[in-house]
């Protein structure tokens, strides 16, 4: 149930940036001195940035879920980094969040700072280090310690 809950909250997160970055677009093109090429320049919620997130947001949903399947059923996490993080739901859920907060964080920084490449490789990082543990989760389903 725990794990319903995260995703839930992952689902409903990517709803509310969505929406929000649609708001603050349509405050901005509103205005006579902001051309369209200066706010396409500028904006940070991108369709691509906006995928990258969810894609993030999505791939630590899973990595989450099959972490706890495992260790619900006597494995243990691979992961000596993320090993005392799992074990508490709650721990877990607000370790995960906090990765990706800390990551759009870092992403909005390096876009501020005109990075925007480096900004949008943080976000694909994420979701590629995430894939890959949730793909070697299910892949070590119900190991033994």
């Amino acid at each position: 149930m725990p794990v319903v809950i995260l995703v839930l909250a992952a689902i409903v997160m990517a709803m509310a940036v969505i929406v929000r970055a649609q708001d603050a677009r349509s405050a901005f093109v509103t205005h006579p001195r902001v051309t369209a090429g200066d706010l396409a320049a500028s904006r940070f919620w991108t369709p691509s940035r906006i995928a990258l997130v969810a894609l993030d947001a999505a791939a630590k949903a899973a990595d989450s879920l099959a972490t706890h399947e495992n260790i619900d059923e006597g494995g243990y996490e691979h992961d000596p980094l993320a090993r005392p993080f799992v074990h508490n739901t709650t721990v877990q859920v607000a370790s995960m969040a906090t990765m990706l907060g800390g990551e759009i964080a870092t992403s909005y920084l390096l876009h501020k700072r005109h990075h925007d490449h480096l900004g949008l490789a943080i976000l694909v990082g994420g979701a590629v280090v995430n894939g890959l543990g949730a793909a070697s989760s299910f892949n070590h389903r119900y190991a033994n310690p």
